[in-house]
């Protein structure tokens, strides 16, 4: 039993798994996989999908810049040691986003697949992730939108998580936009948004709005209803989820991510800081 064991509940774990499955499914093979800094959550199901149906994707790893196939473990920091030496090529933070970045979203060809976290959403998948609070005089000052401005406004599909569905994430109004939603009827970017969090996924309808097509675990409708800070939408025939086949799971445990580093998504406060500590003290592979 590791320590992340003892800071989740069983319940919590599951739905943790149940996350990274789903992202997984919905990667096609041949994607371009884009990681983020410390998202560990869509890096497992990055990892998990190169080592099931889609084998053929590249995944494009900030840290040390690099496009690499194939597929590594999991780590806390260790991630050039892996990522460099099987790199199939190295990038700058300019060609990324001045070349990679646009010619795929433009081109459509591979499709770039990323999975981003908002602190904020709002019905039309519009998204926040500069403040909470005024921006002259916020409460939290947030991690900043990163790539998200630029990639929501030409994605044709694009894709969060929220490892926590709670009204403070899914709000009527955000505090600050720093992410473009869906335009409703009229024409833009990004043409579909889908949302996976711990209790559900949600995608847009035909007007543009957010609804629930599928339902987690064991979420129910009044409990995913009492958790958003809006009034949901549902499709006409909601799904009930997949659960994690047995291969899925064994793939997590022993070859993606031994150590649960997925599982550093879903605590917060200090449980999250006692188990980063715990995994900074570990011994890692030289």
């Amino acid at each position: 039993m590791s320590a992340s064991d003892l800071l989740l509940s069983e319940r919590e774990r599951a739905q943790t798994n149940q996350m990274v499955v789903t992202m997984s499914r919905l990667i096609d093979d041949g994607d371009f996989l884009a990681e983020g800094i410390g998202t560990f959550l869509p890096t497992a199901a990055y990892m998990l999908a190169k080592l099931t149906h889609a084998p053929s994707c590249t995944s494009l790893c900030p840290n040390g810049n690099t496009l690499m196939p194939g597929t590594r473990t999991l780590t806390l920091g260790h991630d050039e040691f892996e990522t460099i030496p099987r790199a199939s090529m190295w990038l700058d933070y300019l060609q990324i986003n001045t070349r990679t970045m646009p010619a795929i979203f433009i081109g459509g060809r591979p499709r770039w697949t990323e999975f981003m976290r908002p602190a904020q959403i709002d019905p039309m998948g519009t998204s926040n992730n500069v403040c909470i609070g005024p921006h002259a005089r916020p409460k939290v000052r947030l991690p900043g939108a990163a790539g998200i401005p630029d990639a929501s406004t030409v994605a044709r599909q694009f894709f969060y998580y929220a490892p926590r569905h709670t009204r403070q994430v899914f709000v009527p109004q955000l505090d600050f936009c720093s992410g473009a939603g869906h335009p409703g009827e009229g024409k833009g970017w990004p043409q579909a948004i889908t949302v996976i969090s711990n209790l559900a996924v949600l995608a847009s309808g035909p007007d543009g709005r957010l609804r629930v097509v599928q339902l987690h675990l064991d979420a129910s409708r009044a409990e995913l209803e009492a958790q958003t800070g809006f009034d949901l939408e549902w499709a006409p025939s909601v799904e009930v989820a997949v659960p994690p086949s047995a291969e899925e799971l064994l793939l997590l445990d022993t070859t993606v991510d031994p150590r649960g580093l997925r599982f550093l998504e879903a605590l917060t406060g200090t449980a999250r800081k006692q188990r980063l500590r715990a995994l900074a003290t570990e011994a890692w592979p030289a």
